[in-house]
């Protein structure tokens, strides 16, 4: 087992979680084996979650709200994507293939590649070209290049990111093409701001963003920007999604009490249709890269690219 320096732990369940000097960012240590993380994805990670609410949304998409992110994402990579360079997308950790769905009836080629069983077999059943298949090993797949891959919540559960990254920019991404991540933002200032007043005698609810062993890795924007361009991309455009920690902090507790949290979900799709169906495109954009600035926004969105 790698040594790993830290300065800070916090024990969650049985697992420590590290703010690693070496990786730059909080990590588990030491990390669930291999076979652990294969069993558990394979076998249990999206069955258990098939009946959330959350998950079997992104396909039907009842409030409109993942269309009008997957919008979003679309305009931001072709406002980055050089001319002349194919319309493919490679979407690594497809889950049940909503993005490539969206991509798709955007008339961009597809491909994915998924280690949920459970999974791949929606994204059969809507006849996506999805392989199941580990994400270590994406080079026996034999995808070809893509102008576009993407991390849609991927990464943080991943227990050597670092490598995944490597094999992406050497094997899978067009020189010039663009890597999308999407991850969360946990150790932000509004956390840290919860847990010190509004969660500071709840200890149950304390760094309530952990979750071993489903998210094996944390970042706020500046820890993922240096770790990018430790792995040799360059980053050309960064920003957030709303930061669901203001709803807490204004009254509406929803990590005390989950039951609201629905409720502070349909008010930030509120907001996003609201902006979006009113052409405030360039609003939200500016609003949500300020948010970036300050480092607040429950999700980092990140745009990279490696050299033409």
């Amino acid at each position: 087992m790698a040594e790993h320096k830290y300065s800070e732990s916090i024990v969650k369940d049985t697992y420590k979680v590290i703010n690693c000097e070496d990786c730059g960012y909080w990590h588990v240590h030491p990390m669930p084996t291999a076979q652990e993380l294969e069993d558990y994805y394979k076998k249990i990670y999206y069955e258990r979650l098939g009946d959330n609410r959350t998950m079997t949304d992104k396909l039907r998409d009842p409030d409109g709200f993942y269309q009008i992110q997957y919008e979003d994402k679309l305009r931001r990579i072709i406002k980055l994507l050089p001319s002349g360079l194919p319309l493919s997308v490679l979407d690594i950790g497809s889950g049940y293939g909503d993005f490539l769905l969206f991509m798709k009836d955007k008339g961009w080629e597809t491909m994915g590649v998924e280690p949920s069983e459970y999974a791949y077999e929606i994204c059969k059943g809507n006849t996506l070209n999805v392989q199941c298949a580990s994400f270590t090993d994406l080079l026996e797949l034999s995808f070809p290049s893509c102008s576009v891959v993407t991390l849609n919540c991927v990464l943080e559960h991943l227990p050597a990111p670092a490598e995944l990254l490597r094999i992406i920019k050497e094997h899978l991404l067009i020189p010039g093409g663009i890597l999308h991540i999407d991850v969360p933002n946990d150790f932000s200032f509004l956390q840290y701001l919860l847990n010190n007043t509004l969660l500071r005698e709840n200890s149950n609810k304390q760094n309530y963003w952990l979750h071993p062993p489903e998210h094996l890795n944390y970042w706020t924007h500046q820890s993922l920007k240096s770790f990018l361009i430790k792995m040799g991309y360059k980053i050309v455009y960064l920003t957030s999604t709303f930061p669901l920690e203001l709803f807490p902090l204004m009254g509406e507790d929803y990590i005390s009490n989950p039951e609201v949290g629905r409720q502070m979900h349909l008010k930030r799709v509120c907001l996003e249709k609201w902006l979006h169906e009113t052409n405030n495109c360039h609003f939200k954009d500016t609003l949500y890269e300020k948010f970036a600035q300050v480092g607040i926004g429950r999700e980092i969105l990140a745009f990279a690219t490696t050299k033409l």
